[in-house]
């Protein structure tokens, strides 16, 4: 079996096909990488300013309070207030708590501007700021906690697009696995092989399934990668999702932290991807040619993203939302599986782990599929 496993992974890596779509891949995996941490908001709005956000973050970090957010922006309006418009370096971090806790019926600029063309200050005290109950942050019995969360915003946002492209790839690879010899008039002969009944059918299914794991955590090794330069290490893992003002998920229910989201994610990912192997390689089996496997899983992962569209509410829009395509924004799968109103049940832990089981289910049922129709194509 591990012998015509491994002959199953080097004939699909010799595909003309799959190495042209592995060299535009690398292509467009820089891409998203560089547009997303270089050119990234963070980036973009404060230019040469990197160092002002890791100082702010190094400034701000720890426990989340009212007290601990009038700090943050008594200094954020103190600097603002120091420096003319055009040496000004603007404060993202600062900038996004102040945009959720300033009032909405004044405009704090406009007074910190004025103050300064008569030759003084507004202080934090002639603000009335917003409380975290105004907010609606949700409590737990441990406070929650503050720190970097613009990059981890822009590492969920890079990770979910590469999801795409991971997926993307997957459908490429599995829609060559029985459809290429099928155009061929291979199965015949393949089939009536020593192996052909059973093994050979398994070895595609382990081989497949084997390049597209190896694809997804190559791809998400060099994402971490590019990440730990872009954000000078990993600092802010350790922040609570509700703090980070970026995504405004303030009432989430469940207290987890950037890191615990990343993992959570990735584990959707990767069983979201094992499903995508599974119904590609089906496809791919019931097609005798790759371009119709390739068009029509194609079509198969974008459909539920588009019935959404018709099913807005009730039952079937809430089954939609356990397909990938649905659910593989990180911001998207937190917000959905936190309510009943998007999702099967009341609780984001049952959400998740009722998600999980689905799309193993799907990917079980599909590769069982696979396996007894060719048995049954053999006979025939």
């Amino acid at each position: 079996m591990r012998t015509i496993v491994k002959y199953e992974i080097e004939k699909s890596l010799k595909n003309k096909t799959f190495i042209g779509a592995m060299i535009v891949s690398l292509f467009v995996l820089a891409g998203i990488l560089f547009i997303g941490f270089h050119y990234s908001q963070l980036n973009t709005k404060q230019g040469e300013g990197m160092e002002l956000y890791h100082k702010v973050v190094g400034e701000s970090t720890g426990e989340f309070s009212d007290q601990k957010v009038r700090e943050i922006l008594a200094d954020y309006m103190d600097r603002f207030q120091s420096t003319d418009v055009d040496s000004r370096t603007f404060d993202l971090f600062s900038w996004e708590i102040a945009d959720t806790f300033f009032p909405n019926d004044e405009s704090v600029y406009s007074k910190m501007n004025d103050a300064m063309e008569q030759g003084e200050k507004i202080t934090i005290d002639q603000i009335n700021l917003k409380t975290m109950k105004d907010i609606g942050f949700t409590q737990f019995q441990m406070p929650l906690k503050i720190g970097s969360f613009v990059t981890w915003k822009d590492l969920f946002k890079v990770t979910s697009h590469l999801f795409i492209l991971t997926s993307i790839i997957a459908i490429l690879i599995c829609s060559l696995v029985f459809s290429s010899d099928t155009s061929r008039n291979m199965n015949q002969l393949l089939l009536s092989t020593k192996f052909g009944r059973n093994k050979l059918t398994i070895s595609k299914i382990i081989a497949a399934t084997l390049i597209s794991i190896f694809v997804f955590l190559f791809i998400q090794v060099i994402s971490l990668g590019a990440f730990y330069v872009y954000n000078s290490g990993f600092s802010g893992w350790d922040t609570s999702i509700q703090t980070n003002f970026s995504l405004e998920l303030f009432s989430f229910p469940v207290e987890i932290n950037h890191l615990q989201v990343f993992c959570l994610a990735v584990v959707l990912h990767f069983f979201s991807l094992l499903t995508i192997v599974g119904i590609t390689i089906f496809v791919s089996s019931i097609t005798r040619s790759p371009f119709s496997a390739l068009t029509i899983s194609l079509g198969l992962f974008f459909l539920p993203k588009a019935l959404t569209q018709l099913f807005k509410r009730g039952m079937v829009y809430k089954l939609l939302n356990l397909f990938p395509i649905n659910n593989y924004s990180i911001e998207d799968f937190l917000t959905l599986m936190s309510t009943k109103r998007e999702f099967i049940l009341n609780s984001f832990v049952q959400n998740i782990v009722v998600t999980l089981v689905v799309l193993l289910v799907m990917k079980i049922v599909s590769d069982g599929v696979v396996y007894l129709r060719m048995k049954q194509y053999q006979v025939t």
